[in-house]
């Protein structure tokens, strides 16, 4: 068993992850603590511009509702 030591800041340095890796944290209680690796979403980023008026990206029509649900679904997941 590896043991790892808390520094004034809190912090704790965990050799096998990466920096920037997010974790959800849970305390299980009698001393446990769970750490759980969070996945990261690829979002595809399109430069949006104007054409006769309506909002267009490279090749992809954006949709106000899907923006919106997105928006919104982001939200509720943090």
């Amino acid at each position: 068993m590896k043991t790892v030591t808390v520094d004034d800041f809190k912090r704790i340095r965990l050799p096998d992850v990466k920096p920037r890796q997010k974790y959800a944290y849970e305390n299980l209680g009698n001393g446990r603590i769970s750490l759980t690796e969070l996945e990261e979403k690829d979002v595809p980023l399109v430069k949006a511009r104007k054409v006769n008026g309506r909002w267009m990206g490279a090749e992809v029509k954006l949709d106000r509702q899907a923006i919106v649900s997105s928006i919104r679904e982001d939200r509720e997941s943090r």
